[in-house]
């Protein structure tokens, strides 16, 4: 009787899981906008206008490559913001930089502003309450990239819905009133902006205006008004909101006065970057770009025709001398492989910077690629992998603490690179949605080159085959390391014991 009564409410549990999961949240509601002309009065919008004119149809950028420089660039756009705030995340952390930075955005809102904020669903656990709070002022919409229908059973869901689910929104992007807009590797949160003890990751963004703009805006948009993307009341309707207009107008206060003795907000007024923005010194590299992104339809696993992956491929193969691939996730897969191999065997100069066992924070991706490695060093290409704990440096890319390299950067012909979201891994390719900009200018792709081999010695460790076995060369202290540096047993032995298993497709 007992096990026949555990039976039935095993049954009925499974029962009201898949109703739930089944009703599809309702979007009647859901209404379609799009990018704003900045007012007459936007003082981003007139201050970048004479720079633009001097350029036509071409992009300016400045490379953001410490966390510090990062954040402060993010604030000190949102603080300048008078007409709309557009800000794409797939991650975004209710940590000291994530409330620091909605913080900035409800000020935003208050002064009038405009603003849309479209997040992944996937790593938004826990955030119903505090986004539908933050979307019950009148100039603030949220929405979420295809979600989980079922809020209490999310877990359940990522198993059953996995095709679905398993598909998301990787893009990067905070664009203020069509004027300026920030891309590249960063999330929201506290590892990705230096104010994490425990571990750093050394990023790449760009933050542009000109040409380039208009197409963030326009990519935006499409993601937006995308039938995947639900207002965030239509999935948490079961939530009361517990904040109204005063409410909000007191959390802003609250939070004012408790960032006055962060010690994070401490650190950022020394930022180089905010120096210069006082100063009106910023200097602005200037070229011809191409905004490439996913379409919203690959979450359905429609368009593979107008995949990211076409762009970059066509991107990759104009390449007449040499390549620098930066991805903190490298899985070349089989077919990659060969492609590499056949690039360097008809002479092209093919480097390749990774994170090391120690430094990468998901072991299911060294797994995919260390036996990769062998055949990528026999064809000539140059593999550096960055250490957990390389000297830190204030422009690293790799960071300090235990560092982990996150920047995704392609750099050809010391003429072009490519900053965004995309991994050199079959996830990015095949299954999540993707974004960057192609930016062309020798000079700066130069100029980051020379930086990232000027730091290569301290900062990663020099792969190579002795006697046909893999060796590491630690160039800073002159010694050569015979297994997986840094990394304990356990460790090593977890990444063997994943490479058993068939997940290459899902790295």
């Amino acid at each position: 009787m007992a096990k026949d009564t555990l039976y039935a409410r095993l049954i009925s549990v499974l029962f009201l899981f898949l109703s739930a999961c089944s009703n599809i949240p309702d979007q009647a509601d859901k209404q379609t906008s799009y990018r704003l002309t900045p007012k007459a009065d936007s003082p981003l919008a007139n201050h970048v206008a004479p720079l633009i004119s001097e350029h036509p149809e071409q992009t300016g950028v400045i490379p953001l490559i410490n966390g510090l420089d990062a954040f402060i660039a993010r604030l000190a756009l949102i603080k300048s913001a008078n007409t709309s705030i557009d800000l794409q995340y797939y991650i975004y952390r209710n940590d000291d930089a994530g409330k620091l930075l909605i913080w900035h955005v409800l000020d935003a809102a208050e002064r009038g502003v405009r603003v849309r904020v479209l997040l992944d669903d996937l790593t938004s656990k826990n955030l119903d309450q505090g986004l539908l709070n933050l979307a019950s002022h009148p100039n603030i919409e949220v929405r979420l990239f295809n979600p989980s229908y079922s809020r209490s059973y999310r877990g359940l869901e990522f198993i059953t819905g996995f095709s679905r689910m398993n598909r998301r929104m990787h893009n990067k992007s905070l664009t203020i009133d069509n004027s300026a807009t920030i891309v590249g590797g960063r999330n929201i949160g506290n590892e990705y902006f230096s104010n994490n003890e425990e571990v750093d990751f050394g990023d790449f963004d760009l933050m542009a205006i000109g040409d380039a703009v208009d197409k963030v805006s326009t990519q935006f948009d499409r993601y937006w008004n995308a039938f995947v993307s639900y207002p965030i009341e239509s999935l948490a309707s079961g939530i009361s909101v517990e904040a109204d207009l005063e409410n909000l107008g007191s959390l802003l206060e609250l939070e004012r006065e408790a960032f006055e003795s962060n010690q994070y907000v401490g650190r950022l007024k020394l930022s180089q970057l905010l120096q210069k923005i006082k100063d009106d010194s910023l200097v602005w590299h200037w070229g011809k770009s191409e905004v490439v992104y996913d379409p919203p339809e690959k979450a359905q696993n429609q368009l593979a025709q107008k995949w990211l992956l076409s762009d970059l491929s066509r991107f990759l193969s104009s390449a007449q001398k040499e390549v620098l691939i930066i991805s903190p996730y490298f899985v070349p897969t089989s077919e990659g492989t060969k492609s590499l191999v056949r690039s360097a065997k008809a002479g092209l100069d093919i480097t390749i910077i990774t994170n090391s066992l120690a430094a990468t924070d998901v072991l299911a991706v060294h797994a995919g690629y260390q036996g990769y490695r062998q055949p990528l060093l026999e064809a000539g290409i140059k593999i550096y992998e960055v250490k957990a704990d390389p000297l830190h440096k204030p422009s690293s890319w790799s960071g300090s603490s235990r560092s982990s390299l996150h920047a995704k950067t392609f750099v050809l012909d010391r003429k072009s690179i490519f900053v965004g979201s995309f991994n050199f891994d079959p996830r990015s390719a095949h299954i999540n949605t993707e974004m960057g900009i192609m930016f062309h200018n020798a000079n700066f792709a130069n100029a980051v080159v020379d930086g990232v081999e000027s730091g290569l010695a301290d900062s990663t460790y020099k792969l190579a085959i002795e006697e046909g076995e893999l060796i590491w060369l630690d160039e800073e202290n002159n010694v050569v390391i015979y297994a997986e540096p840094g990394a304990g047993f356990w460790r090593k032995f977890m990444a063997d014991f994943i490479a058993l298993f068939p997940f290459e497709s899902q790295l």
